[in-house]
């Protein structure tokens, strides 16, 4: 019997643990959302956690291991809402606008995951570059196909991200319509003189996930 309660003990604390680092997380997550790391200070997060300033540092050595933890968290909403469709996706300028909308309508519906976007695409973040990365790689293919006018890979990845931002900028700061992400998308397919309309492009998978703005 010792031995069980022992273990159950044992299990509380981490559970516990887990608890206060996912709590920790959050405030940082939120805070990050407002400011970069350099801006950010421990104190400033243990108020927001509710915590005390020995228990952030039990669980994280620095803002900057705290930065990198919810870029960590950033990379997991990218597989969360891309990788399972984008396995089943052949085209790339369907990727692209699969991909495009989904990120969208993301940051329409969560300001703060928007706002933390923002911030983290703006810097050198592992996040950022795996976002460029996995895009670069759609534009390429499209490119090598002939089938888009654009033929510099980075001016057009550059096209891309600068208008996604400046669409999620301006979602932060008024009403987004229903149709915004159909008519973003169109303007970036048009900025890359894509060969080929959106509705052609996005298989029925895709659209249902991204329903009324298609």
């Amino acid at each position: 019997m010792a031995k069980i309660d022992a273990a159950r003990r044992a299990e509380i604390g981490r559970e516990k643990r887990a608890r206060t680092r996912a709590q920790i997380l959050e405030a940082g997550t939120m805070l990050l959302a407002e400011r970069p790391p350099e801006a950010l200070t421990v104190d400033a997060i243990v108020e927001a956690a509710g915590v005390a300033k020995g228990t952030f540092y039990y669980h994280f050595q620095s803002i900057d291991e705290l930065a990198a933890a919810v870029g960590a968290k950033l990379g997991e909403t990218f597989d969360d809402l891309l990788t399972a469709a984008r396995l089943e996706l052949s085209d790339p300028i369907a990727r692209l606008s699969f991909a495009f909308t989904q990120f969208l309508e993301k940051a329409v519906s969560d300001p703060i995951w928007a706002r933390l976007v923002v911030q983290s695409a703006q810097a050198p973040t592992e996040f950022a570059r795996g976002i460029r990365a996995h895009l670069k790689a759609d534009l390429t293919e499209a490119i090598d196909q002939g089938r888009l006018s654009v033929r510099e890979v980075e001016l057009a990845t550059d096209i891309v991200m600068g208008i996604w931002l400046q669409v999620v900028r301006g979602s932060l700061e008024r009403r987004a319509t229903p149709d915004l992400a159909c008519k973003t998308l169109h303007a970036v397919l048009r900025a890359l003189g894509a060969s080929e309309p959106v509705m052609e492009v996005v298989p029925n998978r895709a659209n249902r996930s991204t329903q009324g703005t298609t």
